[in-house]
């Protein structure tokens, strides 16, 4: 279940970025897990001080980025349904939460970048010991979500 939520990371960063972050609050308000995020999400990378700050630094720079392009009403949504969360309230999902703020297509394109720009970073921030255990994450992941049932 973990690895579920850390596998979110980059699709709302990942989100977030994004889950995890994924999620992201206008510019705090889009949710991401803090700099320990892998550890949270069951895989431990081990990570060095250094590498902790340049992930954050990273994820808060795509919040500001994707910050930039959502609408006030849109930051508003997104708002009430980061409170909806953190209150333990089962709101939406992060991908339907996501699919709520109906994004124009031009925006979808441009949070996708953003999220594969971010995560580019953030692989080349972790050694290759780190990218091989954080891929064996997000498939296993992707494994436990085709499953029926799950």
């Amino acid at each position: 279940m973990n690895v579920k939520r850390f596998l979110l990371l980059p699709g709302a960063l990942a989100i977030a970025l994004a889950s995890a972050a994924p999620m992201l609050p206008v510019v705090a308000q889009v949710p991401t897990p803090p700099a320990g995020q892998y550890q949270k999400r069951g895989v431990n990378l081990n990570l060095t001080d250094d590498q902790k700050a340049q992930l954050k630094q990273i994820r808060e720079s795509s919040r500001s980025q994707i910050d930039a392009i959502l609408t006030p009403e849109q930051k508003t949504q997104l708002e009430a349904a980061k409170q909806q969360r953190q209150a333990g309230q089962r709101g939406q999902k992060p991908r339907g939460m996501w699919a709520a703020l109906n994004l124009t297509a031009d925006q979808k394109a441009q949070m996708k970048a953003i999220r594969q720009d971010a995560k580019q970073k953030m692989d080349a921030v972790l050694t290759a010991e780190q990218r091989q255990q954080l891929e064996q994450a997000r498939q296993q992941k992707r494994q436990n979500r085709q499953q029926p049932g799950q």
